[in-house]
């Protein structure tokens, strides 16, 4: 009777240390990876996020500035891009948006200076129109490469369309008849490092159609 009742016991023994330390590794292997998922998907969320914001905040900036040099043919004798435009600001003058040449004085109450710099201490872009404060339209901004400035000037030339020199410009101001903008915008914050959140933006806006060598009398930038 004592005897069957020793094996009893024995055969109701308890988990061992060994066997417990074993399920807890376990356990912490599996709790190990589950974090890392999660850390994971939440850093991809964050990356995705991120890189939406500095496209949307890029977007809104370059559609701002075409709209406005699309509006920069207020007379049909009145050069849009300025002197003194530079790979860095572009100084031109425009209307109302949608607003046509007819009718419109080359000069008047209907037309503003607008100057849009680039700053590369600061990385940002700045709009001053005519005596205004400068505002900021957006912040971490960098040119996309060393070739390809951020504002850059197109010309007429035997047919063809060249680029004018990236000097600041003087009287081949009244030359322009194209300019195009490209920069590239990271994001505000920037949760994870991620060197590919940075987005780049491009576009152009054509400010004649006809080449002025097509006008033997006197040279119109908007006709």
């Amino acid at each position: 009777m004592h005897l069957r009742r020793r094996i009893e016991l024995r055969d109701e023994e308890g988990t061992t240390l060994v066997e417990l330390l074993v399920g807890m590794g376990m356990g912490m292997v599996v709790l190990a990876g589950l974090a890392m998922v999660m850390i994971v998907t939440l850093h991809g969320n964050a990356r995705v996020d991120a890189r939406v914001e500095a496209t949307d905040n890029a977007r809104v900036v370059m559609t701002r500035m075409i709209e406005e040099l699309h509006s920069a043919c207020v007379s049909p004798k009145s050069a849009p891009v300025k002197e003194g435009s530079t790979r860095n600001t572009l100084i031109f003058t425009h209307g109302p948006y949608g607003s046509t040449t007819t009718g419109v004085p080359a000069a008047g109450p209907t037309e503003t200076r607008t100057e849009i710099t680039y700053s590369e201490p600061s990385e940002t872009l700045t709009q001053r129109d005519g005596s205004s404060e400068p505002i900021t339209l957006l912040s971490n901004v960098s040119p996309i490469s060393t070739q390809e400035p951020v504002f850059s000037y197109w010309k007429y030339n035997n047919g063809s369309v060249i680029r004018l020199p990236l000097t600041a410009l003087g009287n081949e101001a009244n030359e322009a008849i194209l300019v195009k903008i490209a920069f590239q915008a990271r994001p505000k914050s920037e949760p994870v490092s991620d060197a590919g959140a940075a987005t780049a933006v491009r576009n152009s806006a054509t400010l004649r159609l006809t080449p002025p060598e097509f006008n033997a009398t006197t040279v119109l930038p908007c006709q």
